[in-house]
């Protein structure tokens, strides 16, 4: 094991690297979750529209 010495108590470069790999993760997890959200939203409403055209179009209301 090597030896430590009065220098590595203020080293906080693997501190900062993990930080910095966390906050990419974070980001990464955000905009994913934000897409998968956006393709639920979309297949939700997706088949309402259609049906709300087709009840306009077999009403005859032609926009």
């Amino acid at each position: 094991m090597p030896e430590r010495t009065e220098r590595d108590w203020d080293d906080d470069t693997e501190y900062h690297a993990a930080l910095a790999r966390a906050e990419r993760l974070t980001r990464f997890s955000m905009k994913t979750m934000s897409g998968v959200t956006v393709l639920i939203i979309l297949a939700v409403l997706s088949p309402l529209l259609l049906m709300a055209l087709f009840i306009l179009i077999l009403l005859g209301m032609n926009f």
